[in-house]
């Protein structure tokens, strides 16, 4: 059990900071079955321990076995005080911390017993007291991150905005007083001499009250907004994705690691000394017995300690000076000791961190923030696979109501990556559509004018662009909930993607293409692995519904029509033969709507192609897509975009910081008659 203990140890210190970065389901469920294991085998390690007390040999003297297992007891109070890379798997966590807090005083009490009752006055007893001062403030200090991040808490940390001026706007006044003329942007900026690592870092930490208070669904002032958007007006598309990586990245360390507690000089000083301590006592013990393999004491008392438990003991001492090293190690590498050293100008510590860890300044600049992926689900692909390879045993999974999850896992196609393609596109449709509002109107952004109608607003600039001969949509998305506009759009986008990889005509030199298919591919997504961060609505139980008819309807068109590719029959069948779809279902009430939904999809699908131009057409996909995406991520709370922080974060969450760094976001203070001029002093 101790082992055990140790490994899971090993796994949370290897991979419970790669779940920020990763999203691998391996990674995941490593680190949650480690996590689980993790606190249960060292309380009843601790227990077993309890069980060999008592035992005294012929000569009076306690096992020496016993004295030596006993000393493992405190170290088992260091693994439940855990490692500073995963303090929570989930937000969830954070509320236990009653629980861990009487945890606390039961192992404590656990391990003073054994103490007590494998006391000799050797030297190992003497350690044994110096590693439970250790593991006791181990735990203490996870109980204490665990309080500190619970949701109340974390929300509570947050100063109240007391005046519309945020801490930038105050610095640009105190620069002024001094008689600089500064913007808010040379605020947040260093000398540019310095690396752009830097740069993003200070303007990153220059916005974290705002981002803390956007995660916190707290109310954000209205110069805060001015203030980001003046900036990210300024800054490239990776620059400003940087910067949102790094916030994204504080925020996760706040809600998952102790983060709340090692960036503090008690917290520094704790890992010092816990360091020297596990040192000193992993020294002691070796020389001890050394010494008494020396003096062959053993053999005239016989007090020979086992090789295997003194070898495990060892081990044990060994990896936890390993832990402590490696999280020190880390803790100077970290994004918060780089900017307080910026900050404060300590530049002979920086050069002293950089000459002990010359891997340090590159590991800065090339470290991962997060997985860079976009998880696709595709509604054709689902329906095509099922109907050629079926679940084996399906009507025993359906009876156990894990059929539908299955069908969904074994169906999933690759996620792709978010490169600078992707990332310039929805950055320039934004920055570009906050431009244009502005310069329309005199007062601040409106965002449900420009994210709050779901596609409505490309349309209409569409139509006004074409005189009018562009076909009217709305109905596709007006006349439908979001979650069923998803399902349609997604459908006529894949349709359309196949039709036009099927009979050419698209220059590949254009990604506009692949753009529209990973966005539509990654909304389904969003709609069936996580309807919550969407809108409400019965999206994911309409797709359950619907795929099943799609292949249904799939397979008996293509028995009709042989030599049709399915892209071109979808489209055929949207445009001239509707009552086949509406009439071909069993159900009358799941089977219709499912079936009005294809033939919407089919409808759309053939609208779409009525645009002659085929690269004017995916433009126009895409911009649908982004603006859908914009909405989605404007209706989902703060709380589920950090809970999704853990799982390698969302793509949807990038989306949603970047828009509240333009000022798009419900949480402003509404003023009328701002300007961004407000925001800059000249």
């Amino acid at each position: 059990m101790v082992l055990i203990s140790l490994t899971t140890q090993v796994l949370l210190v290897i991979l419970g900071n790669r779940r920020k970065y990763s999203a691998a389901t391996q990674v995941r469920v490593i680190v949650w079955s480690a996590y689980l294991l993790a606190d249960s085998v060292a309380t009843m390690a601790a227990g077993i321990l309890s069980k060999d007390l008592g035992k005294f040999n012929v000569d009076g003297f306690i096992d020496p076995n016993a004295e030596l297992t006993a000393f493992w007891a405190p170290l088992m109070l260091v693994h439940l005080g855990g490692t500073d890379a995963i303090t929570a798997y989930s937000l969830e966590d954070n509320e236990l911390w009653r629980r861990h807090s009487f945890q606390v005083v039961i192992q404590s009490v656990t391990t003073v017993y054994i103490f007590l009752m494998a006391w000799t006055g050797s030297l190992l007893s003497l350690l044994f007291i110096l590693m439970f001062v250790v593991g006791l403030f181990k735990y203490c200090e996870r109980v204490c991150v665990l309080y500190l991040s619970t949701d109340n808490n974390f929300r509570d940390s947050i100063q109240d905005i007391t005046t519309n001026e945020s801490k930038i706007m105050k610095e640009c006044k105190l620069k002024e007083l001094e008689g600089y003329h500064v913007t808010t942007h040379q605020v947040l900026e260093v000398d540019q001499s310095n690396p752009n690592v830097e740069n993003e870092l200070l303007t990153a930490f220059g916005f974290l009250d705002m981002v803390k208070r956007l995660f916190a669904d707290l109310i954000i002032g209205i110069r805060d907004g001015h203030t980001s958007r003046s900036i990210f007006d300024k800054i490239s598309t990776d620059k400003a994705f940087k910067i949102i990586e790094i916030e994204l990245g504080i925020i996760y360390d706040l809600r998952f690691t102790k983060a709340q507690v090692i960036y503090s000089n008690l917290g520094i000083s704790l890992r010092i000394v816990g360091i020297i301590l596990t040192f000193l006592v992993l020294m002691m013990v070796s020389l001890s017995e050394i010494k008494l393999v020396r003096e062959k004491f053993h053999e005239q008392h016989h007090r020979r300690h086992s090789k295997i438990d003194f070898t495990i003991t060892l081990i044990l001492l060994s990896v936890a000076l390993l832990v402590e090293l490696w999280a020190f190690k880390q803790l100077l590498v970290s994004d918060q000791t780089t900017h307080w050293l910026i900050k404060h100008e300590k530049t002979i510590i920086s050069r002293a961190i950089k000459c002990i860890l010359p891997s340090c300044e590159s590991s800065i600049k090339t470290k991962r923030r997060w997985s860079y992926s976009m998880k696709q689900y595709s509604l054709l692909n689902f329906s095509m696979r099922l109907k050629e390879k079926p679940l084996p045993c399906r009507k025993i999974l359906k009876m156990l109501r894990v059929d539908k999850a299955l069908e969904i896992q074994l169906c999933k196609t690759s996620p792709i990556s978010v490169g600078e393609i992707l990332r310039e596109r929805v950055f320039t449709s934004m920055n570009v559509s906050v431009k244009n509002w502005l310069g329309k109107h005199s007062y601040d952004t409106d965002l449900k004018a420009l994210y709050g109608r779901r596609g409505c607003r490309t349309l209409e600039g569409k139509q006004s662009l074409d005189d009018g001969q562009c076909p009217d949509l709305k109905w596709s998305i007006v006349d439908l909930e979001f979650d069923q506009s998803i399902l349609v759009w997604h459908l006529a986008t894949e349709i359309l993607y196949q039709y036009d990889q099927d009979f050419g005509g698209y220059d590949d030199l254009d990604k506009e293409l692949e753009k529209g298919n990973w966005l539509s591919q990654y909304m389904l997504y969003l709609l069936v692995e996580h309807p919550y961060m969407l809108p409400l609505g019965m999206g994911h139980i309409k797709f359950q519904d619907i795929y099943y008819e799609l292949g249904d309807i799939i397979e008996e068109q293509l028995k009709a029509n042989k030599n049709t590719k399915i892209s071109e029959l979808l489209i055929s069948k949207g445009s001239n033969h509707e009552k086949l779809f509406i009439s071909n279902y069993k159900d009358t009430k799941l089977g219709g709507r499912s079936n009005l939904l294809i033939l919407h999809g089919c409808k759309l699908a053939s609208q779409l192609k009525a645009i002659d131009d085929t690269g004017t057409r995916w433009r126009f996909i895409v911009d649908i897509w982004i603006e859908m995406l914009g909405h989605a991520a404007s209706q989902c709370r703060g709380r589920y975009h950090a809970q999704q922080l853990r799982r390698g974060g969302e793509f949807l969450t990038h989306v949603w910081l970047l828009m509240a760094h333009f000022g798009l976001n419900d949480l402003f203070q509404v003023r009328r008659g701002g300007t961004i001029a407000d925001a800059i002093l000249m």
